[in-house]
């Protein structure tokens, strides 16, 4: 383990200790969690190879703590798991890796200022054509240390009636740590101001926004975003406005791509909303956009924008679109959206643990219900700026006993130095019966195909299935049977392998 690696998680948590440790102050009111995993792990093909393949037996031992505090002014929530693997990979070693989520937010002046914190240590396949499921198989440098911080102060102001205001700064840090990762150690600062008119404008409107952000990439070149904006609106009556939209553009990264421009942009248009369920909104100049939302009854809103810029990030024609569908046993989310962003954007907006259901249900046993497998929906790790073009429909359904799930994605990336196309395909289902008192069964499946057309074009298709038994043994014990098989198929063989796995766990919350 990286000594730097382990400094950083020891501050992590001493800094955790410390907040915690104001309780009296704060009157925060805190649960504390300590959890124990064991599981030993058979694997028929321990290196994910397609010849020579090897088995494997491997006894993993995890401890966690799940801390989690609410006050009138705080919030903190922090998840740790120390994974400690014994024969990873089939190297008859010990591994330990940290794997940590932490989240606070304090306000230091009541409704005026707050700080906000968000922490994690993870580990991520480097290439998204070496893919391993987890830290128990495959070679132990097709895979990273990711850790992330990030500190933003902010301030909002109220100017009486006249304006009401957010300034906020932000630093964070991405740094990859092991394996043959090329992914820079990036350190990032933004300022970000936004003013609104406030109650003392009735008929007339207006508002003020910038936005900063210059990344430093210790390997590659630096990455600077930035734009402002100004807008007046003015009510023609109740149901129509119009609007004046102007501000400038100035962002500069590595490219060989025509798709950023700099300089001056404008607009001018309106806003027609004759009730809350109908509104549609257009703009002309060179910035240009219509939206159209509409929610013709409470569980269903949907919202559609078309633009076409001149000026600023992703020029050209762009879509967006969100639709959210609830009945009382389902929910139903399509979307569709273009960006540009930095694979350092993703790793920090990424959540280590999730803490909710499909439904929005607190977990209640967060550290011991997580499933440690990568994020094999991440691009492969670099400093290049990329256009992403993302389509997305889900539905979760929940009956008396079941919990049924299906997801269908597909990206599209555009890398901006390179110029390398790659598109991401998935589909997965889910199916949670619980079949009896205290016991259920998870059918779970995965289906994903990555392809690139550019110097290195490839085309991988990856596959895996699993059903797993969980039986609640005691109130604070449970234990889970689990057998998964994975198969990729790429055009290259050193990519392509198979791997029957079976497991057995047992966790214990204390």
């Amino acid at each position: 383990m990286n000594n730097r690696l382990i400094r950083k998680f020891i501050l992590c948590f001493l800094s955790s200790i410390f907040m915690i440790a104001q309780e009296p102050a704060w009157a925060l009111d805190w649960t504390l969690r300590p959890s124990l995993n064991l599981e030993q792990v058979y694997s028929d093909n321990i290196n994910l190879t397609n010849s020579n393949e090897k088995s494997a037996l491997v006894t993993e031992l995890s401890p966690g703590l799940s801390v989690n505090g609410t006050s009138s002014v705080s919030t903190f929530d922090f998840n740790y798991r120390m994974q400690n693997l014994y024969n990873a990979e089939g190297d008859s070693g010990l591994d330990i890796n940290h794997q940590l989520q932490m989240n606070t937010l304090y306000e230091l002046v009541s409704n005026k200022l707050f700080v906000d914190s968000s922490s994690s240590i993870s580990q991520q396949n480097i290439s998204n054509r070496n893919i391993a499921n987890d830290n128990v198989s495959g070679a132990a440098n097709n895979s990273t240390n990711v850790s992330t911080f990030k500190l933003s102060p902010y301030w909002t102001p109220h100017f009486s009636g006249f304006a009401d205001g957010e300034f906020r700064v932000s630093y964070d840090r991405v740094s990859a740590d092991g394996g043959s990762s090329t992914l820079s150690n990036t350190n990032s600062l933004s300022q970000n101001i936004r003013l609104t008119s406030g109650n003392d404008f009735s008929y007339f409107s207006w508002s003020l926004a910038f936005n900063n952000s210059s990344r430093s990439n210790s390997d590659s070149e630096d990455v600077d975003f930035q734009d402002s904006t100004a807008e007046v609106r003015y009510a023609v009556g109740r149901e129509l406005n119009v609007f004046m939209r102007g501000g400038q553009s100035s962002n500069s990264f590595a490219s060989n791509s025509d798709s950023s421009n700099n300089g001056v942009f404008y607009t001018f248009g309106g806003q027609w909303q004759p009730s809350q369920r109908f509104r549609l909104e257009a703009g002309y100049g060179n910035n240009r956009f219509v939206t159209v939302e509409v929610s013709p009854f409470n569980r269903l809103h949907w919202t559609v924008t078309y633009s076409n810029n001149d000026i600023g990030l992703n020029t050209g024609d762009k879509w967006y679109t969100e639709l959210n569908y609830t009945t009382r046993r389902s929910i139903w989310n399509l979307s569709y959206s273009e960006d540009t962003l930095t694979t350092q954007q993703l790793l920090l907006d990424q959540q280590i643990f999730s803490v909710t259901d499909a439904f929005g249900n607190q977990q209640d046993n967060i550290v011991l219900s997580q499933d440690s497998r990568f994020n094999t929906r991440l691009p492969t790790l670099t400093d290049e700026v990329f256009i992403t073009k993302r389509a997305e429909l889900s539905v979760s359904f929940r009956t008396g006993k079941s919990d049924l799930s299906a997801n269908v994605f597909k990206t599209i990336r555009t890398f901006e130095q390179s110029g390398n196309d790659e598109e991401v395909t998935g589909l997965s289902a889910s199916w949670n019966w619980n079949f009896a008192r205290r016991t259920s069964v998870l059918f779970r499946s995965n289906l994903q195909r990555t392809e690139s057309d550019g110097d290195n074009s490839f085309s991988d298709d990856r596959f895996d299935f699993s059903v797993g038994v969980t039986r609640n043994i005691l109130a604070r014990l449970n234990g889970v049977v689990e057998y998964r098989y994975t198969d990729q198929n790429s055009e290259d063989n050193l990519n392509s392998y198979s791997e029957n796995r079976i497991s057995a766990n047992l966790s214990l919350q204390f």
